[in-house]
Order: C-alpha cells, then structure tokens, then sequence
C-alpha cells in the first residue's frame, strides 16, 4: 500500500518509508534517496553548487564560465634580422589624366593600391574623385591646369569632399591622404 501520496515525486511503501526532500530548482518534494548534487563549470574545471535536485530539472554544466586557456605569445629572436626585401618595397604611382572632364569619377581599387596617385590634364569644370572605401593612405599630386578645383570623397559619403591644392613648380608631392572609413583627412601637406 502507497502512503504519503503528496506530489508525484514521493511515493513511497508503508513497509519502507524514505525520507523526503524539496527540490532547490523546482521546489518539488521529491525521495532524497534519488536527489542529486548539481555541478556548474566555473574557473578550471566542476565545482558543486550547493544545490541537491530532482534528477529531471538537473541541468547540464555550460563550459561557458571557464577560465579561457590563452596561448603564449612567441619567444621574441634575439638580434633578429628582418628580411630588407619586405621593407625595401617600391612604391608604385598612378597617374590619371583629367583633360577636358567636369564632374566626378570613381578611382578603381587597383588604381588606389599605388602609393602616389598624380592627376594632370586642363579641368573644364570643378572634378570631384570619388575613392572605395578602403582603409588607406596615399599620396594624391594635383597637376591640373584652369581655374576649377580638385576634390576627394569617399564614395557613398555625403559630407563635403576634401580639396587637394595644386603643386607649386618646386613641389614634388602632394598631400598624404587618408581614409579611416569614416572620412578623408590629410595627414599632411
């Protein structure tokens, strides 16, 4: 004969009564015989909880809430020699002749992968040059001839575009322009 027939979790023989338990997750009286211990991750490894539960709102442990294992940086080389091939790289220039154009263009980015970019020919008209946007830095040589301006933005950007002023005859190089994905600036003239 059953006695005790208080929850779904406790019935139990009158020849052999167990004790009983509450469950600290569901707060169901539940046999302590059958209750078990509840294990979470934290740190280095399991580590139990505090909590005896019913065996059916035991929860899995997460791994989540361990201590991430970083690796080591390299050992650093004493007296190292970098190779001069990568850091003697040549620079590469573009130059792109604006005669006759009014309006605006857009540079390729195979056009913008060289370091000078140089614009010559007469402007009829005020040139916006419109350049993807790519994390870079370049130099941009305005030799254009007429009284119009020469200017830079980045291509889908609304704000104004950036003005590249024409090289003096004893100036070799424009300004070094960069763009930060967020605007072009020059980092200086």
């Amino acid at each position: 004969m059953r006695i005790g027939a208080k929850g779904k979790y406790t019935r139990q023989m009158r020849s052999k009564p167990r004790g009983l338990g509450v469950c600290d997750y569901s707060g169901l009286m539940v046999q302590h015989a059958k209750m078990v211990k509840q294990y979470e991750y934290a740190g280095m490894g399991l580590y139990w909880t505090g909590f005896y539960v019913n065996p059916k709102y035991q929860d899995v442990p997460n791994p989540q809430n361990l201590i991430p294992i970083i690796k080591l940086d390299p050992v650093p080389l004493d007296h190292a020699r970098p190779d001069p091939i990568v850091y003697d790289a040549q620079s590469t220039s573009v130059t792109i002749d604006l005669e006759g154009m009014s309006g605006s263009i857009l540079l390729t980015e195979e056009q913008l992968d060289n370091d000078t970019i140089s614009f010559t020919g007469s402007l009829l008209g005020s040139i916006i040059v419109y350049i993807p946007n790519i994390l870079t830095e370049f130099y941009a040589n305005n030799r254009t001839t007429g009284g119009f301006s020469l200017g830079m933005q980045i291509e889908g950007n609304v704000s104004e575009p950036l003005d590249i002023p024409r090289l003096e005859q004893n100036e070799t190089s424009g300004p070094l322009v960069a763009n930060n994905f967020l605007n072009l600036s020059i980092v200086y003239h």
